[in-house]
């Protein structure tokens, strides 16, 4: 039974009735809207407005006929276009007013909720008067008990009965491409989907060319588990004991404890023999303990440190380049293609043997036990000191009690102590201390950095950026990923202080120790007290640290890590309470020690367990729970004409799948979407090596909106075809031409001082951005200049066409060319002799000088940036180095050269000396840089031919009929590739309006089609019956349900027919009745809102009666987070934990019974555990309760309630409004 037979079946059922008329779209009155004004600094031009819109009106839809019903004229809810430019403007448009898309000058943004981008605004004069009247209107009530919505909506409730809702459910028409003459075939899906579905890809995978692999071959998460497996178990505080140089037989005792075990020698001895294997011999293996006497300690420094030694220098050779944001300089690739497995592995490792080796060269420097070269004289000794016999005559042997950095005892023997201690420094300064500060820095550098706007254009709240950084770090290859891919946005660089902390537990263990140089000579007893004080109140600190921080990713992640943590401070509290000598150590130090690794080690496994991609689909299926990416049950759900949720699911989903899909148009298969875009957003991104492609330029569009932004991208896109266009162009062209690359000039007028801008002088590398049209200058010193007004490219121009610019351009291009040639400048370098008395006051005792004469040098320029083109070194940075020899190495000042580029006198023989090198290379770096010039400027026009910038603005973000956009694509796009795509792709843009057209008619369909698609795009891979009824949900099908509203009844034979829904609620249905009155409680909304069929709301105890607006409003000031902001991504099914959005938490709060509500800090209990990936943030809220009572075992609305009256007049206050 197909949808359409459904709602025939029900309309038949309500023949009795009449069916409340639909609303006529014919009733519309669209409203011109007039041109945008952009505020520039020299006047105001005007963005032609885009065609008006067909769907810029909400049709009206029936209220109540009660005669209490609030009547309002349309004009009192309507502002005219000169009152909006001047007025906040809600996003959430009323269905009975004449919708336009609101208006803002170009340098503000429509105001913001603090949790959100939803657009929010406090009421007009006419919207207070309109509440007044409504304030006005109510109607006592009887006295009656509001029904909890935890109550109404849990899975045994009983069904929510609104008989109008369904009849005027009933009335609505199906969409036009489910009638029997449609052209759309029922059972395929509408195109360009099918082409979507037969790539096996997501739209997200197509646009950035590259797939999420699967966790199991996905190298940054294995090596990230392993990572922190090895820190985990190496760092524990239960193992520090064991850090010391001892147990090379470790594993010999193993093999021959499993053969006394087969075939026991003693049957007592086993017990204790496989103790002493899981606390002391396993520990030692991992800790890599291998070393038992002083040449075995010795050898294995050596051989570790240097292995570390090879490994520490190819990091830091490898890693200088690794920066994917500012290494980029002149809109060149510097960074080396491939996956960089080298050096991916030389970082596993030396993360890895970090703790072990730096174990062993601590103990080399406190001279621990294991490297003194007699037995140990303190154990068991009777007297302190130890009275210890002469080792034999005094002149051969040192003193018993000498044995502290040294490998003899014998006096005429060499001691090779100094040369492991000075080792063993140069280990702990450059692994040791070196390495986590530099895999710092590179770590930062590396971090993927999050756009601030959607691809709507809109700004992202926090809760946004954090679920992009997450979609990011899937797709992230960067070699270092590993390292911070588990950590939360802001705490990438967690690993390396997790190194730091790692290394204090060891430092405690080795240093304060009565077993070694610095204190054998204290009370043995007292050395343990205190370590394992310091060790404890490490191990607390730690522990609070990450209760505080919680820098994992996923919740799951940081209960385990907080589990671990607390392991460490009880086994720490065991050994104080050890070293103390507590009476019955037999129970805590033995039974109470096993239960904490019991249920620790056990924990941490669930942990590892419950947090797997196939686990967590499985729990999700478990608890039946239906997700959803969006605030799906909030009235402030964006639901106008032109909303933002099905404009992107339809509309630019449509298009994107259109140019990504097209064999003529899409990403070739081996293209790497590499952008060249700055850490801080300085300058917008610009897409590396072009291929030529349309699909490119629309992907590159993309990243620019969400780089920047829709007004500055309407603004650089009216400026591209506004009246002015032709004059900037000839701006763009003569920049384009002679002045990017090396040796350009700026000198802001504001900016006098070059120390201002932290430069020697203004002088650097620039290269241009074509669109927005931007213009950025690396100074040699490193800091940025960025130009994007007109009035500052023109000032650009002129500066670099003056002849003092000019002339010292030449300076740096004649040096340019004796860059690493050997250059005439004779110089006679003179170094004095003598030595300097302590009492001469800093004069010497003789005067004599050796003087040597030299003729030539090799001539050196040291770049701070990198920009290669044909051999020739172009990148930003000009430090002039005179190498004589390899002592004598000077600077520019030796040949005249001062910062201002100046001619001076020296400066000018030396260009006279070496006139003719410089005449020959001269013309080759001229040729070099004007090759690179027209390079870019022929890759800039290519890529405006390939798709225009106005595509997006045009076609992308503005549906419309598909015949003027065909005509008008066509005069646009200049590629004959897109023009093709373009006229031949009618039925596409015909299918994509007419989806759009479908859901746009009034609230309810466009709730209803959100909802739907919402459903389907984030659990259609968990419950099985979306999966098996795809035609039937999928929205890229004309046969799904997110077209057609149903009536509940309906609704229920529909689910029931699919095996989603019982009769009798059974324990796997993901819907159940508490699911539709919640979805039903919101339809109702968006039909009856404002009048008496409207479903009233009371918060906590408070008989105040509220509508989901007022609720909304009231509960605002509540710490939460918005989920109705702009557009959804592309089909996402992860599950990504997350707070509850504001509604999620509002329909989920019970009734307050009693006191205020706190905090609840165990909020996060459910996602810690791995049961939800939700938790309620900030104060719970009192709790809701609606206004229906139980009638003939189903719930109804009270007879006699009003659109805003109630028992409680007197609690609404007038003065808020």
């Amino acid at each position: 039974m197909t949808v359409k037979d459904l709602v025939d079946r029900f309309e038949s059922s309500l023949s009795a009735s009449n069916p409340v008329p639909g609303p006529s779209r014919s009733q519309s009155t669209p409203q011109s809207s007039s041109p945008l004004k952009v505020e520039k600094d020299d006047g105001t031009a005007e963005i032609p407005p885009p065609p008006p819109h067909p769907l810029m009106m909400k049709t009206m839809t029936p209220h109540d006929d009660d005669s209490r019903q609030l009547t309002m004229d349309i004009a009192d809810l309507c502002r005219s276009n000169k009152d909006s430019k001047d007025s906040e403007t809600h996003a959430h448009q009323s269905r009975n007013t004449l919708s336009s898309p609101p208006k803002y000058k170009s340098d503000q943004y429509p105001p913001m909720d603090s949790d959100s981008d939803t657009l929010v605004s406090a009421p007009s004069s006419e919207e207070k008067s309109t509440l007044i009247q409504r304030h006005n209107a109510k109607q006592v009530t009887a006295p009656h008990t509001p029904v909890a919505v935890t109550d109404l909506f849990a899975r045994k409730a009983a069904p929510l009965y609104l008989p109008r809702l369904d009849k005027y459910l009933s009335s609505l028409q199906p969409p036009d491409f489910l009638q029997d003459d449609s052209k759309w075939d029922k059972n395929s899906m509408f195109p360009p989907m099918d082409r979507l579905a037969l790539t096996g890809s997501s739209l997200d995978d197509l646009e950035t060319n590259s797939k999420v692999p699967a966790s199991w071959r996905d190298r940054k998460t294995i090596l990230g588990s392993a990572v922190g497996i090895v820190l985990g178990v190496t760092g524990s505080s239960a193992l520090a004991m064991y850090y010391s140089l001892q147990g090379l037989t470790n594993t010999v005792q193993i093999f021959a404890l499993i053969l006394n075990t087969i075939v026991p020698v003693k049957g007592s001895g086993v017990l204790s023999k496989w103790r002493q294997l899981f606390l002391g011999t396993i520990p030692n293996i991992i800790a890599l303990n291998f070393a038992s006497t002083l040449i075995q300690s010795l050898v294995y420094l050596i051989i570790f440190f240097a292995i570390s030694s090879g490994l520490l220098y190819y990091f830091f050779r490898s890693a200088l380049g690794c920066d994917r944001y500012t290494c980029i300089e002149g809109l060149q690739q510097t960074v080396q293609e491939g996956k960089r497995w080298a050096l991916l592995i030389v970082t596993f490792i030396l993360t890895v043997v970090y703790l072990p080796l730096s174990t062993m060269a601590v103990h080399v420097l406190v001279w621990s036990e294991d490297l003194w070269a007699v037995p140990n004289p303190y154990t068991n000794a009777t007297s302190f000191p130890p009275i210890v016999a002469s080792l034999g005559p005094a002149e051969e042997y040192r003193d018993p009690l000498d044995f502290c950095w040294t490998t003899t005892m014998k006096k005429n023997e060499i001691n090779f102590a100094p040369v492991v201690v000075v080792l063993a420094a140069i280990v702990v300064l450059s692994l040791t201390i070196w390495f986590p500060i530099a895999l710092r820095s590179v770590i930062k550098h590396s971090v993927p950095k999050v756009d601030r706007y959607t691809s709507l254009g809109r700004l992202r709240n926090s809760v946004d950026l954090d679920g992009e950084y997450h979609r990011l770090l899937s797709r992230d290859q960067n070699p270092f990923a590993f390292l911070y891919s588990g950590y939360r946005r802001g705490w990438g660089t967690y690993q390396s202080t997790y190194l730091f902390a790692k290394f204090s537990t060891l430092v405690i263990i080795a240093v304060i120790d009565p077993d070694n140089c610095l204190f054998r000579s204290f009370s043995r007893s007292t050395i343990s007290i205190v370590r394992q004080v310091l060790l404890l109140i490490s191990t607390i600190g730690f522990f609070l640290a990450q209760c505080i921080v919680a820098p994992f990713l996923d919740p799951v992640n940081n209960a385990s890590e907080w589990t671990s943590r607390l392991n460490y401070v009880a086994t720490a509290t065991i050994a104080l309470l050890v070293a103390l000598d507590v009476p019955g150590q037999n129970i805590y130090n033995v039974y109470l020690l096993y239960i904490i690794y019991i249920i620790t080690y056990g924990l941490s496994i669930y942990f590892t367990i419950i947090n797997l991609g196939p686990v967590r689909r499985m729990v999700k299926r478990i608890a039946r729970r239906i997700d959803f990416s969006i605030d799906i049950f909030s009235p402030r759900l964006d639901l106008s004409p032109l909303s933002p949720h099905t404009k992107r699911r339809i509309w630019q989903e449509s298009i994107t799948a259109l140019l990504l899909t097209s064999p003529e148009c899409r990403i070739p298969a081996k293209q790497r979407m590499v952008y060249a875009q700055a850490r801080n957003s300085e300058f917008p991104p610009y897409l590396l090596n072009f291929c030529g492609t349309p699909a490119e330029r629309h992907a590159e569009n993309l990243k620019i909106v969400r780089e920047i932004g829709s007004l500055k991208y309407n603004k650089a896109s009216a400026l591209l075809s506004g009246p002015d266009y032709e004059w900037f162009r000839k701006l763009e062209s003569q920049i384009q031409k002679h002045f990017i690359g090396p040796d350009c000039y700026w000198k802001s007028p504001s900016e006098t001082k070059p120390e201002l801008v932290g430069c020697a002088n203004f002088f650097g590398n620039a290269w241009w951005i074509p669109f927005p049209p931007t213009l950025v200058l690396r100074y040699d010193s490193g800091s940025y200049a960025v130009l994007q007004e007109v009035a500052d490219l023109e000032a650009y121009i002129s500066q670099n066409s003056s002849h003092s610019i000019r002339r010292r351009r030449h300076i740096r291009l004649s040096l340019r060319a004796l860059d690493g040639q050997v250059v005439k400048w004779p110089y006679e370098h003179i170094t004095p002799i003598g030595s300097q008395s302590p009492l001469s006051w800093g004069r010497r005792r003789y005067t004599t000088q050796s003087s040597v004469h030299y003729d030539h040098c090799v001539l050196r320029i040291k770049h701070r940036g990198h920009l290669a083109w044909q051999g020739l070194q172009l990148g930003s940075g000009f430090d002039i180095r005179l190498a004589y020899s390899k002592k004598l190495d000077l600077d520019g000042s030796v040949i005249g050269l001062n910062d201002d580029f100046d001619l001076t006198s020296p400066l000018a023989r030396f260009f006279m000396l070496n006139s003719q090198l410089v005449s020959s290379r001269l013309a080759y770096i001229e040729s070099t840089l004007a090759s690179y010039r027209r390079h870019h400027r022929k890759e800039c026009h290519r890529k405006s031919e390939a798709l225009t910038y106005r595509f997006l603005s045009h076609v992308y973000d503005h549906p419309r009929e598909p015949s003027g956009l065909t005509a008008s694509s066509i005069e646009l796009e200049k590629d004959p590739r897109v023009r093709v795509l373009m006229s031949g792709s009618e039925e596409v843009f015909s299918a994509a309006y007419t989806r759009f057209s479908a859901v746009s008619i009034d609230e309810t369909r466009t709730w209803w089609y959100i909802f739907w698609d919402d459903l389907w795009r984030r659990n259609h891979d968990t419950i099985w019956g979306l999966e098996l009824h795809a035609v039937d949900f999928n929205p890229y099908y004309p046969t799904s349900i997110a077209y057609t509203p149903l009536p509940r009844a309906a609704l229920e034979t529909f689910l029931t027919q699919r095996g989603l829904l019982s009769k009798s609620p059974r324990w796997g249905d993901f819907f159940h009745p508490g699911f539709l009155n919640k979805l039903y409680l919101r339809l109702n909304e968006t039909v009856f809102r404002g009048s008496s069929r409207a479903i009233l709301f009371h918060i906590g105890q408070d008989h105040s009666e509220l509508d989901m607006e007022d609720v909304d409003l009231d509960t605002l000031v509540q710490p939460s987070t918005l989920g109705t902001g702009g557009g959804t991504d592309h089909d996402n099914s992860s599950i990504r934990a997350r707070p509850a959005y504001r509604w999620e938490g509002l329909l989920s709060d019970p009734v307050l019974r009693g006191s205020r509500r706190r905090r609840n800090f165990l909020a996060k209990l459910g996602a810690w555990m791995g049961v939800t990936p939700l938790w309620r943030s900030g104060v719970p809220s009192p709790g809701l309760s609606l206004d229906v009572r139980m009638e003939n075992g189903r719930y109804v609305l009270l007879d006699d309630g009003s659109s805003f009256g109630g028992s409680h007049v007197d609690g609404m206050k007038l003065d808020s409004l």
